[in-house]
C-alpha cells in the first residue's frame, strides 16, 4: 500500500488488545513516509498482516485539544508514567461526493503508548469530553 519497507521486530509496538475492529492484530511498527520528512504523519504498519496499515499523527501533549486530565487518566489506567507516555491519533481520509478529500483525526479513541515498554492501547476517552471520531483538519 505504501511501498515495500523493512521493519525491526525489536522496535515494534505491542497492542495487548489490538485496535478497535482489529483485535487479533497486535504488533505494529512506525515509519516515516518517504520524502523530505516535512509531513507530520507517520505510517503505522501491522507486522503480521502486511495489508493492514494506518496513517497516524503524533499528538502534542501541550496543545490542549484533549484535556490533560483525560490523558492523565488514560495513562494511569494503562500504568504509563507521564514521562513515558506518547499519543498518536488515527487519521482518516474521506472523499465526499462532489467534494475534495477531507482529512480527519480520531480524537475520541487515541492510541496511548508506553514508550518504555513499547506497549500501546487504543483508549476511548469520555463522551463528556466532546471528542469527535472525525475531527476535521483544515
Amino acid at each position: 500500500m505504501f511501498g515495500e519497507r523493512e521493519f525491526a521486530w525489536d522496535k515494534a509496538i505491542y497492542f495487548p488488545a489490538g485496535l478497535k475492529g482489529f483485535p487479533d492484530h497486535n504488533v505494529f511498527a512506525l515509519a516515516s513516509f518517504p520524502g523530505d520528512g516535512a509531513t507530520p504523519f507517520i505510517l503505522m504498519q501491522c507486522l503480521t498482516e502486511p495489508e493492514l496499515a494506518f496513517i497516524v499523527a503524533p499528538y502534542n501533549l501541550e496543545s490542549g485539544t484533549i484535556r490533560p486530565e483525560h490523558l492523565e487518566q488514560a495513562f494511569n489506567i494503562h500504568g504509563i508514567k507521564k514521562n513515558d507516555g506518547a499519543v498518536l491519533l488515527i487519521v482518516t481520509l474521506h472523499k465526499p461526493e462532489d467534494s475534495d478529500v477531507v482529512m480527519s483525526l480520531n480524537l475520541r479513541a487515541p492510541i496511548i503508548i508506553d514508550t518504555s515498554r513499547q506497549a500501546a492501547y487504543q483508549h476511548h476517552l469520555p463522551e463528556a469530553g466532546g471528542y469527535s471520531f472525525h475531527h476535521v483538519l483544515n
